[in-house]
């Protein structure tokens, strides 16, 4: 399950990539030689692959829709650890794959979405 906008879909989870990252402002070296950082915050990125075959074929495109809509940002929870974690995030790639094509209408699947963090989720 994830819910992006407050809309809960209810897909399995096939791949999540999860990548944190620290916003450092400023770096400086003192006499010593040793590196000295101002860090602002961590943020996670994820990379989601979403099993959507129990949605129905207009579920799915919604969801598609949705997550390909030019807009600045979602807020999306998705796993983090042993639970939940939401956060704002602009998706940078969706893609997905034609799995059948019928005469009325297609079947996609194998959706994969880039979540970036717009904000840390740590922050210093």
């Amino acid at each position: 399950m994830i819910t992006i906008d407050n809309n809960q879909y209810d897909v399995g989870i096939i791949k999540i990539t999860r990548k944190a990252s620290q916003k450092i402002e400023s770096l400086g070296t003192t006499m010593d030689l040793h590196k000295h950082y101002d860090i602002q915050g961590t943020y996670y990125d994820y990379e989601v692959e979403l099993a959507t075959r129990k949605l129905s074929v207009t579920d799915y495109d919604n969801l598609y829709e949705l997550v390909t809509t030019p807009t600045e940002s979602h807020t999306v929870t998705l796993p983090y650890g042993q639970s939940t974690l939401t956060f704002t995030a602009r998706v940078s790639v969706a893609s997905d794959v034609l799995v059948q094509s019928f005469t009325n209408f297609k079947k996609w699947g194998t959706l994969k979405v880039t979540f970036e963090a717009l904000t840390p989720q740590k922050e210093a």
